[in-house]
C-alpha cells in the first residue's frame, strides 16, 4: 500500500480531534442570542426602577399617613411632631436609596450589554477571517493534491522535484494551519494579536511555489 501526503494530510486531523477536540474550534465567542439577553436584562432593571418609584412613593405616602394620625386631634408636643417628621424623612431616604440601588442595576446591565455587543462584533470579525484564512488553506490543500497527482505519473528527476515541492507546501499548510487553531483559541479580546503570524505563514507559501 503507498501512502501519499494526502494521505498522511487527511489522517492527522481525525488524530489531532481525538485528542483536542475541544481546542480545535472558536468556543470563545459571544452570540447574538447573548447580547438579546443583556438587552432584556437592561429592560428588567428598568421595570425595576418604575416599580422602586412607584413602591418609594407608596411607603412615602403612608408615612405621612401615619404621622398625620398621630398628631390629628390628640395634644401634640413638639417631640411628637420631631417623631412624626423623622418617620416621614426616614421613609424618604430609604425610598430614595431604593431607587438609586435600582439605578445602578440599570448602569450594570448596560455596561454589560454593551460589552456583549463589543464582543459580538469581534466574533463576527474573527470568525470572517478565519472563514477567510480556512478558504485559502482548502485552496492550497487542492494544490498540494494535483502535485501529488502529477507526481505519481511522472518518474525519475520531474518526480523528485514534485516530491520536494509537495513536502515543502504540506509543511507551510501544517504550519498556517497551527498558526490559525492558536489564533481561533485565543481569547475574543486579543485574537487580532494573532493574525499576524497567520499571515506570516500564508505569505510564505510564496517562497515554495
Amino acid at each position: 500500500m503507498t501512502i501519499t501526503m494526502a494521505t498522511i494530510r487527511k489522517a492527522f486531523p481525525a488524530v489531532v480531534a481525538g485528542v483536542a477536540l475541544v481546542a480545535t474550534g472558536c468556543t470563545n465567542a459571544t452570540t447574538r442570542q447573548d447580547v438579546s439577553d443583556a438587552r432584556e436584562g437592561v429592560r428588567k432593571e428598568q421595570e425595576d426602577v418604575a416599580k422602586a418609584r412607584d413602591e418609594a412613593a407608596d411607603d412615602v405616602a403612608e408615612a405621612r399617613r401615619d404621622a398625620q394620625e398621630h398628631i390629628v386631634g390628640k395634644p401634640v408636643t413638639s417631640d411628637d411632631e420631631a417623631e412624626a417628621r423623622q418617620e416621614v424623612a426616614e421613609a424618604q431616604h430609604d425610598a430614595a436609596q431604593n431607587i438609586a440601588d435600582e439605578k445602578e442595576d440599570v448602569q450594570a446591565a448596560a455596561t454589560e450589554l454593551r460589552t456583549e455587543e463589543q464582543r459580538l462584533q469581534a466574533t463576527q470579525a474573527r470568525d470572517a477571517y478565519v472563514k477567510e484564512v480556512e478558504g485559502q488553506l482548502t485552496a492550497i490543500e487542492k494544490n498540494i493534491d494535483q502535485l501529488e497527482e502529477q507526481a505519481s505519473a511522472t518518474e525519475g528527476a520531474n518526480k523528485d522535484a514534485l516530491n520536494l515541492r509537495i513536502e515543502a507546501l504540506q509543511a507551510q499548510h501544517d504550519r498556517a494551519q497551527e498558526a490559525l487553531d492558536t489564533l481561533k483559541n485565543a481569547d475574543l479580546a486579543t485574537w487580532q494579536n494573532h493574525q499576524l503570524h497567520v499571515r506570516t505563514a500564508l505569505e510564505a507559501f510564496r517562497n515554495v511555489r
